[in-house]
């Protein structure tokens, strides 16, 4: 009998090769989504804690000097917090582009796959029909010849 042989075998081992890069790509940009978002807490930790310090000096004398270098410092912190909720949604944006490639590779696969077992299948079935068929044909010369001479 012979073997099964699916002729698109090695574009289903591109595919798997797509999806495992594809894998791999969304990884790398779920984890820039997630460093992005701890940066941004951190800013936000930090413009918070500015806050409360500029707060707490305009509470007590201070010079212009000082009041300028406060606020400059506390203007810089929004900034820096601003520019961090920006990365993060460059990242989630990334991320999700990731994902959608991802879901891609997979349903290429998927498809390869499924056609590979219906391939299987059908082959499996016309091996049985032959495998009967010859099986059928040495019963009717049995009988043909006049029974079993065994």
């Amino acid at each position: 009998m012979k073997r099964f042989r699916f002729r698109l075998q090695r574009l289903l081992e591109i595919r798997e090769q797509e999806k495992k890069a594809a894998l791999h790509h969304f990884a790398q940009a779920r984890q820039a989504t997630q460093a992005a978002a701890l940066k941004l807490e951190m800013a936000a930790a930090r413009r918070a804690a500015s806050a409360e310090e500029l707060l707490a000096r305009r509470q007590r004398r201070m010079t212009v000097q000082e009041w300028r270098w406060s606020a400059a410092l506390h203007e810089a912190l929004v900034a820096e917090e601003w520019l961090a909720a920006e990365r993060l949604a460059a990242a989630q944006q990334e991320e999700e582009r990731r994902r959608r490639e991802l879901t891609e590779a997979e349903r290429r696969q998927k498809v390869l796959e499924r056609l590979r077992d219906r391939r299987a299948a059908e082959f499996e079935r016309a091996m049985l029909a032959a495998e009967q068929k010859a099986i059928d044909e040495m019963a009717q010369v049995v009988y043909r010849e006049g029974g079993s001479r065994l």
